[in-house]
C-alpha cells in the first residue's frame, strides 16, 4: 500500500470518528432542537384554544427555549404516559384527568416529580383531596358539565327546553341528545359518575338505560357534542360548561341548561416526568406554569372554582353561583374502572 494511499484513509477515519462524536453529543443532548434551543415538551388533553393560548404565553415569556405542546386525547394521554415512562419524550403533563394521574401513580409511584416544595395553600380544599397522600401533581383546572340547547331545533319541532336531568329523558328527545363516551372522555364520564352519585348506583344505571334511546351519539371528544349543537346536528349536547357558555354567546339560537340538581365535575392535574425537572428549561416552564400562568389560564377558559383566591371569570354570562355535585370517588381510580366496566354504549 502507497504512503499516500494510507494517508487517506487515516484521513477518512478520522472524520468518521469526529463525526460519530458529534453524533453521540446530540443524542445525549436530548433538551435540544434542531435549531439549537433548549427544547421542553409538553403532553396535554387540553382543548385546542387553551393550547394555543398557553402556547403563546410561554413563547413570550421563554423566546429562547423551544416549548413543543403535543395535544392527546384523554386516554391517549393516559396511555402514553404509561407505555413511556421516564424515558417518555414528555417533560410537562398537563390537564391529566385526575383519575388517570392516580392509575398512573398506582402502578409507577416514582414516574411523577414530588412537588412538595411548591406552595399548596393557593388551592381550595375543595379539590386538595389527595395531598394528604402525596403531591406527585397539582390541580390546574375543574372542569363542570352542562347541556348546550339548539333552541332553533326545538322550536321547529315544538318541543320545550329541558330544564332537569329528568327531562333529558323524555322520549319526545329521541334521537336528539350528544353526549361524550364515559370510556374515552372525562366529560363523558364525569357526567355518569354525577348521575351515579345523585341517584345511587342502580337509579343511576337506569337512568342512563332510560337516556340511551334520546343518545343519537356518542362521542370520543368531550368538546364534539357541543360543536355538533352549534352545527344543528343535534339539539341538545353535553358539555364542558365554559365552552357552552362560549358558544351561547357566540351563535344566536343557543342556550346553556344549568340543571338545579347540581353539576358534574371533574380535576385535571399538572406536573413533571421524573428525571426531567433537571433538563435545561423545564423546571422554569412548570414553575412558570404553576406559579404565574394557569390562574389567567383558568380565568379565561375554566374558571370553575380551584384557587383560595380564584380570578373573576373572563367568559360574558358564566353562571356565578350553581351547585355543584359532591362527586363520588374522585380520586379512586378502582371506583372509576368499576363504573366503566358496568357501562354498556
Amino acid at each position: 500500500m502507497s504512503k499516500k494511499f494510507r494517508s487517506v484513509i487515516a484521513l477518512l477515519l478520522c472524520t468518521a470518528f469526529v463525526l460519530a462524536g458529534c453524533g453521540s453529543a446530540d443524542d445525549q443532548n436530548s433538551t435540544s432542537s434542531g435549531t439549537g434551543k433548549d427544547r421542553v415538551v409538553i403532553y396535554t388533553a387540553a382543548e385546542d384554544e387553551r393550547i394555543a393560548y398557553i402556547q403563546s404565553e410561554l413563547d413570550k415569556q421563554f423566546p429562547d427555549t423551544e416549548i413543543v405542546i403535543q395535544s392527546l386525547g384523554t386516554g391517549q394521554l393516559l396511555s402514553k404516559l404509561q407505555a413511556e415512562g421516564k424515558d417518555s419524550d414528555c417533560d410537562i403533563f398537563y390537564d391529566l384527568e385526575v383519575v388517570n394521574a392516580e392509575i398512573i401513580l398506582n402502578a409507577s409511584p416514582d414516574l411523577f416529580v414530588d412537588l412538595s416544595d411548591y406552595d399548596f395553600s393557593i388551592y381550595d380544599p375543595s379539590v386538595t383531596g389527595y395531598t394528604d397522600r402525596h403531591h406527585k401533581y397539582a390541580v390546574n383546572g375543574k372542569t363542570a358539565g352542562a347541556f348546550l340547547v339548539n333552541t332553533r331545533m326545538l322550536e321547529e319541532k315544538g318541543l320545550p327546553i329541558p330544564e332537569t336531568y329528568e327531562d333529558m329523558l323524555k322520549p319526545e328527545y329521541a334521537g336528539l341528545i350528544s353526549m361524550p363516551s364515559p370510556k374515552s372522555s372525562g366529560t363523558g364520564y364525569s357526567y355518569y359518575n354525577g348521575m351515579v352519585t345523585i341517584l345511587g348506583e342502580e337509579a343511576g344505571m337506569e337512568y342512563f338505560e332510560e337516556l340511551n334511546p334520546n343518545i343519537k351519539e356518542y362521542t370520543t371528544s368531550g368538546s364534539a357534542p357541543a360543536k355538533a349543537a352549534v352545527r344543528g346536528d343535534v339539539a341538545i349536547a353535553y358539555g364542558l360548561l365554559w365552552q357552552c357558555v362560549n358558544y351561547a354567546n357566540e351563535n344566536e339560537g343557543l342556550t346553556v341548561v344549568v340543571p338545579e340538581q347540581g353539576l358534574a365535575f371533574d380535576l385535571f392535574t399538572m406536573g413533571m416526568i421524573s428525571g426531567h425537572e433537571t433538563k435545561g428549561s423545564v423546571k422554569e416552564v412548570f414553575s412558570y406554569l404553576y406559579n404565574e400562568l394557569n390562574k389567567p389560564q383558568c380565568a379565561k377558559f375554566n374558571p370553575d372554582k380551584i384557587y383560595v383566591d380564584m380570578p373573576a371569570a373572563e367568559i360574558q354570562n358564566y353562571p356565578e353561583n350553581y351547585k355543584e355535585i359532591t362527586m363520588a370517588g374522585l380520586f379512586d381510580f378502582q371506583y372509576k374502572q368499576d363504573l366503566l366496566d358496568k357501562w354498556k354504549y
